[in-house]
């Protein structure tokens, strides 16, 4: 097992082929992270190539024309992939998985006097629908409402907890925690703007962890500094390629 089939421990595969894992998921439409080809060994270019045709057609339906991949872990791009991603519009991306022993874990040890950190009840349920709601508007309204709906049926996910910081009612910030065996993974980290640096980050992530061995994240090269000052360190990582739709509809 490596890294990077951790985070798909929770995930539903569409298909399931020799060469890789397709995850699909025609609820979300509009959600990247969603629908993509993950694969298990280096594709040839006329495979690629073959694949992403695939992807485009059993996205046919869907309101943006997009396209994510992701290649085996550690295994490094040949030119000629490279070339042909960004000849195709691709974004080239390498996600770096960054892992730390809990006790290694450097965080914040400011005292938050007045905020209080608690698992998600049904009592703010509501509140915290739209609070993550508004945070995801920065990505478009569709994509915030086929959100809104779909956390509605789903949330709390299977093999995580939501974590929530709030200043008397308001939720102020949060934190999705997943869980892998004696790994964490503190995703979908949030504190609002006039909140930041008072330590909430470091609390949410503190109770979060309580009872793990281990975090676990992934993130990108422009974040390296920050996470190593926290103890985390680089245990793998892989390519992504993302070809993005920035209209709410195909192009022609």
């Amino acid at each position: 097992m490596t890294y990077k089939t951790l985070f798909t421990d929770y995930s539903q595969v569409y298909r399931d082929t020799d060469r890789f894992y397709h995850f699909k998921d025609s609820d979300l439409k509009t959600r990247y992270y969603s629908n993509y080809l993950d694969y298990k060994t280096l594709p040839r270019l006329e495979q690629l190539s073959a694949d992403l045709a695939y992807l485009r057609e059993e996205q046919k339906d869907y309101p943006l024309d997009y396209a994510m991949v992701f290649f085996p872990e550690n295994a490094e791009l040949p030119e000629n992939i490279k070339a042909y991603l960004k000849a195709e519009q691709f974004e080239i991306e390498k996600h770096i998985i960054f892992s730390t022993p809990i006790s290694r874990l450097k965080l914040s040890q400011k005292v938050i006097d007045g905020i209080t950190i608690e698992r998600l009840s049904e009592r703010l349920f509501r509140d915290y629908l739209d609070y993550k709601y508004q945070q995801r508007l920065v990505y478009g309204e569709n994509f915030a409402k086929e959100m809104h709906v779909w956390d509605q049926v789903h949330l709390p996910e299977k093999g995580s907890e939501i974590l929530i910081a709030r200043d008397d009612q308001d939720i102020i910030g949060d934190v999705t925690a997943w869980h892998y065996g004696d790994y964490i993974e503190m995703d979908d980290f949030s504190v609002l703007e006039n909140y930041r640096g008072k330590g909430i980050g470091s609390a949410l992530q503190k109770e979060a962890s309580k009872g793990f061995q281990y975090a676990i994240l992934i993130s990108e090269e422009v974040n390296r500094q920050m996470y190593e000052h926290q103890g985390y360190e680089e245990v793998a990582h892989y390519w992504a390629g993302t070809r993005k739709e920035e209209s709410h509809k195909k192009k022609d």
